[in-house]
């Protein structure tokens, strides 16, 4: 977990160039890719602030029948495609790029940490092991935990971070 001035701020080699990146992922995408824009417009608003994607856009036949027909990804963030919209962005696990919600919530932190930004709209779940939701006035949000018991207190960490279609239920929270 970064500490200090860099809490706020990833410094990371992203492509060939080093930047300086904090992306917020909020219920209804990041602030420069919303849900439901165009894929085109979406993936270079993406490419813009993060360069090349790790795994370039590709098509996802398993999960067409799950609201998702391409994914691509840039490290630990991925954007999902449906019908050449963005239909849902997951974050987590890793550090690049680094990314926050709105409240302030990043990978890593507890969800005691979560409850005291989202109050009683936080809910955790035994599904899958371990998750965690919360709706906001953007939309909701929502991920795994770690340790994946399918017990969660509050020392459970947020392992991912997740808004809008990521996949069949199966295969999220």
């Amino acid at each position: 977990m970064m500490a200090g001035v860099l809490s706020s701020a990833c410094w990371c080699t992203i492509g060939s160039a080093t930047t300086t990146t904090q992306l917020e992922l909020r219920g209804d995408g990041l602030s420069f890719a919303l849900l439901g824009a165009n894929e085109s417009r979406a993936q270079a608003a993406i490419v813009q602030r993060l360069g090349s994607p790790t795994r370039a856009l590709s098509t996802t036949p398993n999960l067409k029948n799950c609201g998702v027909a391409a994914m691509a990804t840039w490290h630990n963030l991925s954007a999902y495609f449906d019908h050449d919209r963005l239909v849902g962005l997951s974050v987590g696990p890793g550090g690049t790029p680094s990314v926050r919600t709105s409240k302030g919530l990043r990978l890593g932190q507890s969800i005691r940490i979560a409850r005291t930004l989202y109050g009683s709209a936080l809910r955790v779940s035994n599904n899958q092991g371990g998750a965690w939701f919360v709706s906001t006035s953007e939309g909701r949000l929502d991920g795994f935990l770690v340790p994946s018991n399918g017990r969660p207190d509050s020392a459970s960490r947020i392992f991912t971070i997740d808004v809008g279609d990521v996949g069949c239920p199966a295969m999220s929270p």
